[in-house]
């Protein structure tokens, strides 16, 4: 895909890590001494609204009207997208984790995005009333023109990389500013097409007939999709104290969950404690929390604790989680 020379620069440059506060989140703010507007973060109804402003269109002629996002924030691709952002992506990406959403996994080649589903909307002011859409209303097919069906988006959650000017560990889209992607090939967004078609670049246009004129300023929403919960099931997180790492406590926990067919996840903590959370079928959880207080045989189990929460739904395996920096 062609893009104008120079972007790179512009991609990692100005790149800070936000210390992420309590909820309203500030957006990361260019200048940093200009006002910061607010992300709202409605863990009730699961929800994350940001400020956005409507792109201008077809200022890349090599595109013929292409776009490959939907989001993008300041210093990103502004010239292939719908909306832009003053919020740093990193903070929204911390904003998306308050209301339950965990990082999936980023499309591959053959490979579609994996993650928790989202519903994204966009609400503006036309004529005093508020309107409040699908973004995917503003999406349509380069050729034909037809509008594109609405559907959930997958949290990927976005990447690793490194600060080529730091050094330093950060998300992806930290660096290029991409927030929600159209296509396979750029996994750097927090949220990625669930669309099978989008293995190919350069296919959608905006669709300026519903679009927002360039400029008007507009909230962009993240809706968490609930999922269904089946009756019985339960949600148990579970903080295991003693002889529980080095010594094939994740593994004995993950093998055991998969044997009463359960799903979560185990970790270790810092403090040297061992964390899961488990879910499903009532049964199946007790039976795996005796496991592991039984534990492997190097193991020594001292204590354990063991608290209830509300059902989420939002796993689909479980699995060993390895924190990272």
């Amino acid at each position: 895909m062609n893009r104008p020379p120079g972007r790179l620069s512009l991609l990692v440059a100005g790149v800070v890590l936000a210390v992420w506060a309590q909820v309203p989140l500030a957006c990361a703010a260019e200048p940093a001494t200009a006002a910061k507007p607010a992300i709202t973060v409605d863990e009730k109804a699961r929800t994350v609204a940001i400020p956005a402003l409507a792109a201008k269109q077809g200022t890349y002629d090599v595109l013929k009207g292409a776009i490959e996002y939907v989001l993008v924030a300041k210093g990103g691709k502004e010239y292939e997208t719908l909306f832009v952002t003053p919020c740093a992506p990193q903070d929204v990406g911390e904003a998306l984790r308050k209301i339950g959403l965990r990082p999936g996994r980023p499309a591959l080649s053959d490979t579609p995005p994996k993650g928790q589903p989202v519903r994204l909307f966009v609400e503006y002011e036309a004529a005093g009333k508020t309107v409040r859409r699908p973004v995917d209303d503003f999406l349509a097919y380069l050729k034909t023109g037809k509008p594109v069906e609405a559907a959930a988006w997958p949290f990927t959650g976005s990447t690793r990389a490194v600060n080529p000017e730091t050094g330093s560990d950060v998300l992806q889209a930290a660096l290029t500013r991409q927030l929600v992607g159209l296509h396979y090939d750029d996994t750097s967004p927090l949220i990625q097409n669930p669309r099978a078609e989008c293995r190919e670049s350069n296919i959608y246009k905006a669709n300026t007939k519903l679009l927002p004129a360039a400029g008007t300023a507009v909230r962009f929403i993240f809706e968490r999709v609930a999922p269904k919960i089946p009756e019985g099931t339960r949600r148990a997180r579970v903080f295991v104290s003693g002889r529980v790492q080095g010594v094939g406590f994740r593994d004995f926990t993950e093998n055991q969950a998969r044997r009463l067919k359960v799903a979560g996840f185990v970790k270790n903590l810092p403090d040297g404690r061992g964390e899961a959370v488990i879910e499903g079928p009532a049964a199946a959880v007790a039976a795996l929390v005796d496991e592991m207080r039984r534990g492997p045989r190097a193991a020594k189990v001292e204590a354990i604790d063991v608290k209830d929460e509300t059902p989420e739904g939002e796993f689909e395996a479980f699995d060993v989680v390895v924190e990272g920096p």
